[in-house]
């Protein structure tokens, strides 16, 4: 089982985070994370609309949905 936490989720958002866009999966960062898919994608979902100087939204939805991240220039 996962032992990780949302705040470790939302370190490793904004410590990715770049001017440029990124596109994520959560499978695709559960190794970085030391996490399952499930509980990534779930804190994901939960941090939309909770990070501060940093915009995360669903961006697009096949067989696992896609993050689109990036910093918020003021």
């Amino acid at each position: 089982m996962s032992n990780i936490s949302r705040q470790t989720v939302r370190a490793y958002l904004v410590e990715t985070a770049d001017t440029e866009p990124t596109y994520l999966r959560a499978r695709e960062i559960v190794h970085d994370l030391d996490a399952s898919p499930k509980a990534v994608a779930q804190y994901l979902s939960q941090l939309q609309d909770d990070l501060v100087g940093v915009s995360l939204e669903q961006w697009a939805r096949s067989k696992s949905t896609t993050w689109r991240i990036e910093v918020i220039e003021s």
